[in-house]
Formats: C-alpha cells, structure tokens, sequence
C-alpha cells in the first residue's frame, strides 16, 4: 500500500471511530421505515407516498437528537475526508423531482424508488468511515426491496418499509462494530 493510501485509509477509520460510525443515523431511519411500515397498513398507496415524503426530512435531524443516546458524535467529528457525506446527501436529494413524479403518476412504486433512492449514497459515506458495512447495506437493501416490489407487489407498502426498518438495524450494529473495532486498532501500540 503507498503511503498515501495508508494516510487516507487510516484517516477514515479514525473519522469512524470518531464519530461512533454515526450510528444515531441508521438508527433514526429505522424509527423512520418502522413507521411507513404501520402508515401501510391503514393507508392507500398515495397517502403512504405523502406521508413518506412528508417525514423523510425528519430523519436527520432525529439522528441528531441520538446521538448522545448511541455515542455517535457524527456532528463533532471531523475530518477532512467528511465533505464526501456532505456531496452524498446532496446527490440522493436531487432525485427528488423523480420521486414527485413517481408519488404523482404512480403512488405504488414510490417505496420501492424511496428505499433505492434513500439508499444511494450507503457507499459513499461507507467509503468515508472506511466501512463494508455501509456497501453490504446499500447491495441488500436495493435487493431486497426490489424482490419484494416484484415478486409480492401486495405487500409493498407494509414489506418494504419493514425490511428496511430491519436492515437499518443491522446496519447501525454493524457499524457500531466496525468503529468500535477502528478504535482498538487506534489505541493498540504500533
């Protein structure tokens, strides 16, 4: 590896460990999903779409307010390395006007396009935090959801939204694991 590389590589896990993988996050979109999950049980697809919509603003800042909660100072910690999570969220918020299209046009394929949308730039911030994880999420997710959205169409508003919920959970564990994992590499003697 060039010394380069090992810079960059060493910089994203100390920024993972740093920040406690910014688990509050997945966290947060797991309150988020578990929630469209029981809106699908009582609402026609349009009205889940609108409320989907409607609450998606709500995950970032509910993560914020965890982060005490799951020691995972994403806020505080910094790197110079972190403008790339800044450029990902910024990309998956210009599919907007496809979403708008999709809850106009075609309401029962919108959790299907806002679990693959909001899952865009999974990689992009798990290259930042040095994390298979975030990579493994966003490959199941979109896997998931997409199988669901086929193969049981009548479950979309209810499955979709649970799965998701589930493999956020696992994600935030799995990052909770690779951070803690980064911090013990930074504190062992070279």
């Amino acid at each position: 590896m060039t010394d380069l590389k090992a810079i960059i590589l060493n910089e994203r896990r100390r920024h993972s460990a740093e920040s406690g993988g910014g688990v509050s996050l997945p966290v947060a979109g797991a309150i988020y999903w578990a929630g469209l999950a029981i809106a699908g049980a009582y609402m026609d697809a349009t009205n889940w779409a609108y409320v989907a919509a409607a609450f998606s603003g709500a995950i970032f800042p509910l993560g914020i307010l965890l982060q005490g909660v799951f020691k995972s100072p994403f806020m505080k910690a910094k790197s110079p390395l972190s403008g790339v999570t800044t450029a990902a969220i910024v990309a998956i918020n210009l599919l907007w006007p496809i979403h708008m299209i999709v809850i106009w046009t075609a309401p029962q394929a919108a959790p299907l396009t806002l679990a693959i949308g909001m899952s865009l730039h999974w990689p992009i911030i798990g290259w930042g935090y040095a994390s298979k994880v975030c990579m493994a999420h966003a490959i199941v997710r979109v896997a998931a959801v997409t199988a669901i959205f086929f193969l049981a169409p009548q479950y979309s508003l209810v499955g979709i939204p649970l799965v998701v919920s589930g493999l956020y959970l696992l994600a935030a564990a799995g990052l909770s694991w690779e951070s803690n994992r980064y911090r013990r590499m930074i504190a062992a003697p070279a």
